[in-house]
């Protein structure tokens, strides 16, 4: 951290401690804090600075208090009071009996500048203007701490005609894939990444393809739901059509039949656990939209143009190509090293062991894509340098991130890629060359040209654009070359050459003045070097040849050799360090294509305007001895030069072929400023309509294109730029231990506390809306005239669990909506209370209660995710069902278990506590059927994936009846789950009154589907096969000369992040866990197999075993990724060791053996039965849940609508 950083920090922990301590010192009160809340509070949310944390979470309670409490002086409380205030506010909070969202833990009280709200809705207008309006707005959100909801129903479809540019649309899809990659450009607030909801009405023309839109894995950062209207679902009962309208000229364009396409939803959900559904004119008639008369619920990327060059490891690519080349990763971009603080490494298993480094700091990117067609603009740089973009691109300055449309002519300087790029390592060269040609008359030609790139291929492309010509499409057809009389030295390196390849010697001609010329005549011949992209155009026109962007180094340095030698100079002066390289041309794009080539070898280089008015008459040439001709000059030049430290390394890397370079090598000084890699912004300006394209790279969020360093490109209903600010009651605090346990459930619940805590949580939650720091004026303006707060609740399944009732049960739902019916109605009693004293809400009178007790706030409750405020809390997530009963994770070489504290009073209350069970039941992960439990225990002690769909309906149900706003609650399925099982829940959830659903298969995640059209066929996405003759399985590649039909020779790259499972499998050795990763595609990537203490031998042998395997499967390969693991299955299984266990068909010979196993599983060739007879014997496979990004251990869970780890507390929402 340097010292702005640091004083900073300090600064930001000063203030924080004295906005604390205007209210006094922390009360004395401690909480009671688990391992787990305390790892995720020292990560996420307590202060820190460049020596660590430096707060305890007591003192953060108070620091949230104290802030909030502040609000409580605007409506005339004194110190006294607002102490008073504060102290009640932190006593729930240290109690664990309330905690508020995440953004209002993390910065109340830190005077950052960032805001306390979880969730907002922003409207996306139908223009250009309004969408990316809509962007940036997003990002300011994501970047102070919050969350956002899309309504794209508002656009017009796709190819719909534009009038005001004649153009087509790009339709709502396109866009919500740019918002998707803009938000993964931005982490909130530093400590959580974007999330958002995107939602698209049911009657919009493009509804199928938003309903599919997920199903090739590249939308990440959305949940995305169907707004289903009540004449869709009418349809949908009778078996009927519904109309479809585009929402710019109302006018209905089509029809669908309503059953198609909610079967259509039913396949994708069950594929992908979206889109969900909201009932959208339930939710406008219900008192989620508490001002219907003022607004209507709606809800719940910046590009570059095709041409752009981006360096990446296999070259410079034009944008468009690495799109179409690259679109699902597979290639490495250049990223810029003063945005790494170090060079990255891939990282790869459980050990975090660093296996190799990208080199020159190229960091793989997960996808490319094509945005549609966008208004653009084009930033020009004082050395030359330009990009076209969108007006909200973001390049690196010297004084941060700035959009192309913000940029300050002049003032603003651009980052520059300092650091030399990559050059391809394929020498072949990109098309097939033939040695014999038959004319038309039928004569044979034959040439030797060469195959493979070489200096000498880019010496002869270097001289042939500099000093050389093509002429093509007529009879005298030639690629001839041009020599002064100084450089003849040159001819004679490149005429053996060409006469080499033309397959004959050819004679030199000198013309007038001491030139010489050598031509070589024949269409087979020229078509050669028109394959490389030398163009037969005037000297204004000529470009660097396209092939020559993704040649190796030699063949480029020999490029620029030959070139500089033809058209440059050395400009000395030798009475002082001004000497410089020059380059003329006619050609600006030439001399740009050269200055990206230099940028890719460390040398920076600017681009000059020479040109001055037209001259006639310069001097005359006598072309014969009758005719002389009379030459002048349009006036038109360029020069491209290279200063200082660049003119060095040139002199070094790459230099010149005649007398020149000893003139450069004579330079008298040798002593440089240092040469800053960045360059002034001159222009910016509008360039149009054009089709643009982004890229994600996980890691920095950036690349660089065209020399430029450039970024890359929840569920609570709320109206346009409205937010929530939530918090939620942690249930299990007020269970009542000792009331007698044959009292009624409700007896034991401490009603009075609980309202206690439910009127200071509304009072805490209305604060907020006084001292929050809002990004935007309008967000200010809508949440203040409608004042929403979101209480909700947690811990549901572990009171449930302390009273002995089942989560599947009547008396479960019985008492849910009693107790949410009690926190509605005292907290509405608040609110009441809270508008006496300060006022109603500004649109009371225009709102559904303005017949009513005026209240505070337009809606009080809601059921929002809990994340990681639960694990704070150490309870279960909002009303979801536990997980497990148990679950393990291995932290360094520990193997921890955790066991449901509640089942383990239990246990030991009753009698049936043991070792030997608590590792049974760890290993399960379940009690139900598990011997020594009883009957009445394994009843209540039940898991998500165990309870029918129904159950979780109802739940939800029970409690949205009781509910202002929308119930976050997953439908948790089992993987066995078929369609049908979806479809019955999505209807139940219609007939039961709710306002939305959400379901999850499990796995359903990690399995991404190629869709093929539009008919509903889908088929599993395998990996090209590099040839289709099976004799070359288990050998090197067949290399065909001249061709590049084995694009990927290198090992796959792995991306920063990927999703898989862990197995829990009993080995001769001991526990092993093996861990299945998967690519992009959902198909098996990597294995990591660990057992044994870290550092034994045991443990590198199975490192080694997952290390091979995973070689395997990321070496190219005519095989798909599943044919590979059934021969990797082939050939581990049965391998014998000295101690097998088990009999029959759960034998376990060696670890090998049990790895296949577990291989054999995970693609579903384990034979049907096995799995259940291990079970039977307490020694099956345990799927312990999904890798977690961010500490990659395998406890990842999916609930309320979004995942969330138990380890770390990574949290989606």
């Amino acid at each position: 951290m340097d010292g702005r950083s640091s004083s900073s920090a300090s600064r930001g922990i000063e203030e924080a401690v004295g906005v604390a301590q205007a209210l006094g010192e922390r009360p004395a009160k401690t909480g009671l804090w688990g391992e787990s809340a305390l790892r995720v509070l020292k990560e996420r949310y307590l202060r820190r600075d460049a020596t660590g944390v430096k707060e305890t979470p007591e003192e953060m309670c108070w620091r949230v208090a104290a802030a909030i409490a502040k609000a409580e002086e605007r409506w005339g409380k004194d110190s006294a009071e607002a102490r008073k205030v504060a102290e009640s506010f932190y006593d729930v909070m240290v109690e664990g009996k309330f905690i508020p969202n995440s953004p209002t833990m993390m910065n109340a009280g830190k005077d950052n500048g960032l805001q306390y709200s979880a969730c907002f809705v922003l409207p996306v207008e139908d223009s250009m203007e309004g969408i990316f309006e809509a962007v940036k707005r997003a990002a300011i959100i994501h970047k102070s701490g919050g969350g956002t909801g899309f309504a794209f129903s508002r656009l017009r479809p796709k190819d719909t005609q534009v009038k005001s540019t004649g153009g087509k649309a790009s339709g709502p899809i396109s866009f919500l894939r740019v918002f998707n990659g803009a938000t993964e450009a931005v982490k909130q607030g530093g400590t959580r990444r974007g999330a958002n909801m995107g939602i698209l009405k049911v009657d919009h023309p493009d509804i199928l393809e938003f309903i599919d839109c997920k199903l090739d894995g590249g939308i990440t950062n959305f949940n995305i739901s169907v707004a289903a209207t009540e004449k869709f679902m009418d349809a949908l009962a009778k078996d009927e059509t519904y109309e479809l309208f585009d929402p710019h000229t109302k006018q209905v364009t089509g029809c669908l039949r309503a059953r198609e396409v909610f079967d259509r939803i039913v396949q994708a959900a069950w594929r992908t656990g979206d889109p969900g559904m909201v009932f959208i004119d339930r939710i406008n008639a219900s008192p989620a939209n508490p001002v219907p008369l003022d607004e209507v619920i709606e809800a719940t990327n910046p590009c570059i143009v095709g041409d752009a060059l981006v360096p990446t490891d296999r070259g410079l690519l034009r944008m468009e190509g690495l799109v179409a080349a690259y679109g699902q990763g597979g290639v490495a971009v250049q990223v810029e090293s003063r945005l790494l603080p170090a060079q990255l490494l891939v990282w790869e298993g459980t050990h975090n062991v660093p296996l190799s480094a990208y080199g020159h700091g190229c960091l793989p990117i997960t996808q490319a894509f094509c945005s549609g067609e966008r208004e653009t603009v084009t930033v020009r740089t004082k050395a030359g340098f330009e990009l076209t973009c969108t007006p909200d691109h973001r390049f690196m300055t010297e004084r941060g991130w700035v959009a192309a449309g913000d940029l300050k002519l002049g003032v603003d300087r651009v980052l520059v890629q300092s650091n030399p790029g990559v050059f391809a390592d394929d020498p072949r060269l990109p098309f097939t060359v033939a040695s014999e040609f038959r004319g038309r008359n039928g004569r044979v030609y034959r040439h030797a040209m060469p195959t493979t790139w070489s200096r000498e291929l880019g010496l002869v492309l270097g001289w042939l654009v500099g000093d050389g010509w093509l002429r093509w499409g007529d009879k005298n057809c030639r690629v001839g070359f041009t020599f002064g009389a100084g450089d003849l030295s040159v001819a004679q390196t490149l005429k053996p050459i060409l006469d080499t390849w033309y397959g004959r010697p050819v004679r030199m001609v000198e013309r007038a003045r001491g030139v010489w010329h050598l031509s070589y005549h024949g269409r087979f011949f020229i078509d050669f070097f028109r394959a490389l992209g030398v163009r037969a155009v005037e000297a204004d026109k000529k470009v660097v040849p396209e092939t020559l962007l993704t040649a190796p180094r030699e063949a480029v340095i020999g490029f620029l050799q030959a070139l500089f030698t033809a058209d440059g100079t050395v400009r000395d002066n030798p009475k002082s360090n001004s000497s410089w390289i020059a380059l003329s041309s006619k050609s600006r794009d030439l001399l740009r294509g050269v200055q990206l080539l230099l940028l890719n070898l460390g040398i920076k280089s600017q681009i000059l305007d020479r040109s001055r008015p037209a001259r006639v008459g310069l001097f005359v040439a006598q072309a014969t001895p009758e005719r002389p001709r009379t030459y002048g000059s349009d006036g038109i030049l360029f020069e491209l030069g290279v200063f200082g430290q660049s003119r060095d390394r040139f002199r070094r890397e790459i230099g010149f072929l005649d007398l020149k370079q000893g003139r450069l090598e004579n330079v008298r000084y040798r002593r440089f400023y240092t040469q800053k890699f960045s360059d002034v912004v001159v222009a910016v300006e509008p360039s149009g309509v054009r089709k643009v394209y982004d890229l994600t790279e996980p890691q920095s969020h950036s690349m660089i294109a065209n020399g430029l360093v450039v970024h890359q490109c929840g569920e609570q209903p709320l109206g346009p730029n409205d937010a929530c600010n939530l918090g939620s009651i942690n249930l299990a605090t007020f269970y009542l231990p000792s009331i007698p346990a044959n009292a009624k459930a409700a007896e034991r619940i401490d009603w009075v506390g609980l309202e206690q805590a439910v009127r200071t949580s509304v009072r805490f939650l209305d604060d907020v809306i006084e001292v929050n720091p809002y990004p935007l004026q309008d967000i200010i303006d809508e949440v203040r005239n409608n004042r929403r707060i979101g209480l909700g609740v947690m811990g549901w399944a572990d009171l449930l669990l302390e009273l002995g009732i089942p989560y599947d049960s009547d008396d479960a739902l019985k008492l849910g909506e009693e107790s949410m019916g009690f926190i509605q109605r005292i907290g509405h009693d608040a609110s009441e209370k809270l508008a006496v004293e300060r006022g109603p809400f500004p649109r009371w009178h225009r709102s559904i209660y303005k017949d009513k007790a005026p209240l505070r706030n337009s809606t009080v409750t809601t059921i929002a995710p809990t994340g990681t405020i639960s694990i704070i809390a150490g309870c279960s997530s909002g009303i979801e069902p536990i997980f497990a009963v148990a679950f393990s994770h291995i932290v360094g070489d520990r193997h921890l278990t955790f066991i449901n504290p509640v089942f383990e009073q239990v246990a030991k209350r009753r009698g049936f506590h043991s070792e030997e069970l608590m590792q049974q039941v760890a290993q399960r992960g379940m009690v139900r059927g598990l011997e020594g439990v009883p009957e009445d225990v394994q009843r209540v002690f039940v898991t998500a994936h165990e309870i029918d769909p129904s159950w979780h309906v109802k739940m939800q149900t029970a409690f949205q009846k009781q509910t202002d706003n929308g119930v976050s609650k997953t439908i948790n399925l089992p993987n066995s789950a078929t369609p049908e099982d979806i479809a019955k829940a999505y209807l139940m959830a219609y007939d039961l009154g709710c306002l939305g659903i959400t379901v999850f298969r499990d796995g359903c995640k990690e399995t991404q589907v190629l869709h093929l059209g539009t008919g509903g066929k889908t088929e599993q996405k395998d990996a090209a096969p590099l040839s289709r003759s099976p004799e070359f399985v288990g050998q090197a590649p067949l290399v065909t000369t001249g061709t590049r039909q084995e694009e990927g020779l290198k090992v796959k790259p792995r991306p920063r992040t990927v999703k898989g499972v862990t197995y829990r499998a009993e080995t001769p050795l001991g526990v092993a866990y093996i861990t299945v990763n998967q690519s992009g595609e959902g198909e098996p990537f990597e294995v990591f197999a660990n057992v044994g203490k870290v550092g034994s031998d045991t443990s590198a042998v199975s490192e080694a075993i997952g290390r091979l395997v995973s070689l395997i499967l990321r070496l190219p390969s005519p095989m798909s990724p599943r044919e590979r693991v059934e021969q990797i299955v082939n050939q581990l299984s049965g391998i014998g060791g000295r101690r097998p266990m088990g009999f029959g068909k759960d034998r376990v010979r060696s670890l090998p053996d049990a790895i296949a196993q577990v291989l054999s599983e995970h693609i579903g060739l384990t034979e049907p039965g096995v799995q259940e007879m291990l079970a039977a014997r307490g020694k099956t496979t345990l799927k312990a849940g999904d890798m977690c990004p961010d500490c990659g251990l395998a406890t990842l869970v999916y609930e309320e609508g979004c995942q969330k780890c138990y380890s770390c507390g990574f949290s989606e929402c």
